[in-house]
């Protein structure tokens, strides 16, 4: 009788120690590829946004594309501003905004006196470089500068005239990240806006 009950006890399962034990780890384990799949989920569901985004931000540079090969810049006003919604329904949750700026650049005086600046280091850098000399053009200096000096304005407004700066946005609002955007910087130019190539 004594021999059967200690048979019995070596032949036991396992104890309550050992279940509880197993049943952590494979909690462990299951919590840590739920978060793995969830994140991989997350991951490629922006990954589809990000496409979609930029595949309308494209769209949006194409349509506006079109319309300055047709009718060029049609805007006289500094900056432009469009914005609106997308009415198709797998598109519903992206809102667009496009900015179209007609580019400033630095006052004329300012552009000579950078231009002067830098022939006159490049002069005295030759100069150097010719045994500590003076190089033979240094007198040139200001008066190129001032024949550069009637050229910088027409070449600016004939700059500013052709070339606008644009920039598209696609906003949308994503599920645990809040409201993301893709945003594109592009440059656009119209040459019969220049006086020289103009009609």
């Amino acid at each position: 009788m004594r021999r059967r009950s200690q048979l019995r006890v070596g032949q036991a399962g396992f104890t309550l120690v050992e279940v509880m034990l197993a049943m952590a780890i494979l909690a462990g384990v299951l919590t840590g590829l739920t978060l793995t799949v969830t994140r991989a989920v997350r991951v490629a569901s922006h990954a589809r946004y990000m496409t979609t985004a930029t595949f309308l931000c494209r769209q949006k540079l194409v349509e506006l594309e079109d319309k300055f090969i047709v009718e060029g810049f049609t805007d006289e006003a500094g900056i432009k501003e469009e914005h609106g919604d997308y009415k198709e329904d797998e598109f519903r949750r992206y809102s667009w905004s496009r900015t179209i700026e007609r580019i400033r650049l630095p006052e004329a005086s300012d552009i000579q006196s950078a231009a002067t600046k830098l022939l006159q280091d490049k002069q005295q850098i030759a100069g150097k470089a010719l045994g500590g000399g003076s190089s033979p053009q240094s007198g040139s200096g200001p008066n190129l500068g001032s024949n550069i000096g009637g050229m910088i304005g027409p070449v600016k407004e004939m700059l500013e005239q052709g070339i606008r700066r644009v920039t598209v946005r696609i906003l949308w609002e994503e599920p645990g990240l809040g409201e993301q955007k893709v945003e594109v910087v592009t440059f656009y130019t119209d040459m019969r806006r220049v006086p020289a190539f103009g009609p």
